[in-house]
């Protein structure tokens, strides 16, 4: 239930936010920000519910959750059947023990990617309803490819992790759950950069679409591409790679 009512929040809230932007003709990433934040906001008071109504706080009852599943519960037959390797039991156990492990590390950072995604998605379906539907003036989402952090999001990001060093020597906050989230997160955004930035170069080039979303794709859901996508990401908003292109062609 409160996975399905956490979707709801992460879905509904940012539409009141996002619609203030869009028929005001205000900035649209600065709507998806402010809408994904309290769609975020939403979700941290609904945890904040459930640990006044339970005494347990969400990622509390996520690993009591999560240390009942066994092996023994497994269908391991149909994934042999499936053709994966039959490992032995000692190596299954520990690949469960470190899934779980990751699985309640991540839920932070998960959640707040999956907020970004939805109030973009949002965003993106609303204004388009709006503006065919309506016949309303509407400010509508610039072509993914001019998308663009902003500079001082390095600096922010420098911040960011000097805060957390801070934080976890004091006793503040668990050391693996802020530096694996942090990660994560870094990860996502300047890799969100490095695709903008892949988009562009392929609608310079004339690739084509469909190639050009085949490898964003690849590159987005491999270990190699993201981290290729980030290291462009980076690049791209430190030297202006995109700008120092255009005047290039």
């Amino acid at each position: 239930m409160y996975t399905l009512i956490t979707l709801l929040i992460m879905i509904v809230m940012p539409i009141p936010v996002m619609m203030r932007y869009m028929l005001t003709g205000r900035n649209a990433y600065r709507g998806i920000l402010e809408g994904s934040m309290s769609a975020m906001t939403g979700v941290t008071l609904l945890f904040l519910a459930f640990w006044s109504m339970t005494g347990l706080s969400f990622l509390e009852a996520l690993k009591n959750a999560l240390s009942q599943v066994h092996l023994d519960n497994m269908q391991l037959p149909s994934y042999y059947a499936m053709g994966i390797k039959e490992l032995e039991p000692a190596s299954m156990q520990l690949a469960l023990e470190n899934m779980k492990e990751i699985t309640a590390l991540a839920v932070p950072g998960i959640i707040i990617v999956f907020c970004l995604i939805i109030a973009y998605l949002n965003y993106a379906v609303i204004s388009w309803v709006i503006g065919k539907a309506w016949r309303k003036k509407v400010s509508l989402l610039p072509p993914f490819r001019t998308f663009s952090l902003p500079k001082n999001i390095v600096m922010g990001s420098l911040l960011v992790y000097l805060l957390s060093y801070i934080a976890i020597n004091m006793g503040i906050i668990n050391k693996d759950l802020m530096m694996f989230n942090l990660e994560m997160l870094f990860t996502f955004v300047f890799s969100i950069q490095g695709l903008a930035a892949v988009f562009y170069f392929g609608h310079r080039r004339r690739i084509p679409k469909f190639v050009v979303l085949l490898v964003s794709v690849i590159f987005f859901t491999t270990w190699i591409g993201q981290t290729f996508l980030f290291l462009l990401g980076l690049t791209d908003l430190v030297f202006d790679l995109r700008k120092r292109f255009s005047k290039l062609v």
